[in-house]
């Protein structure tokens, strides 16, 4: 009997965990190369320590060689989330999203939070705004 308890409460803290958050790894054509993933994640680790992106909005916080990172909220009040928060949702991506496209190994999509956030990687696009 212990052995099936057990069990039950290894299955249902796996469900829970793997509900925390969802992955989204469209279209790898849109991916970002990902010899880019350890720059962009050390860019963010090493900024200011908390980022805050306004309501209903998305703040660009890497854009380079390819690669566009963004911080998304779709609540109605801004949103403050600490810079390692952020940078496990783009390690996420690089581990779940990586595919082959084109002869480069790429990686991209979205992670969504259930508390109304998410983290955007792609390629660069119209939206980038170059670093400074």
């Amino acid at each position: 009997m212990r052995l099936n308890t057990a069990i039950s409460a290894i299955v249902m803290l796996a469900t829970a965990v793997s509900g925390q958050h969802t992955v989204n790894c469209w279209g790898k054509a849109l991916h970002a190369d990902i010899k880019m993933f350890p720059e962009a994640i050390s860019f963010i680790e090493h900024g200011p320590p908390t980022i805050t992106v306004n309501p209903n909005g998305c703040k660009g916080l890497f854009c380079k060689d390819g690669m566009s990172v963004r911080f998304c909220t779709d609540s109605d009040e801004p949103r403050t989330m600490g810079k390692k928060n952020i940078a496990d949702s783009v390690r996420v991506l690089s581990n779940e999203c990586r595919d082959e496209y084109k002869g480069k190994t790429v990686a991209g999509g979205v992670v969504d939070h259930p508390d109304h956030w998410s983290v955007v990687v792609q390629g660069e696009d119209d939206l980038c705004k170059p670093l400074s």
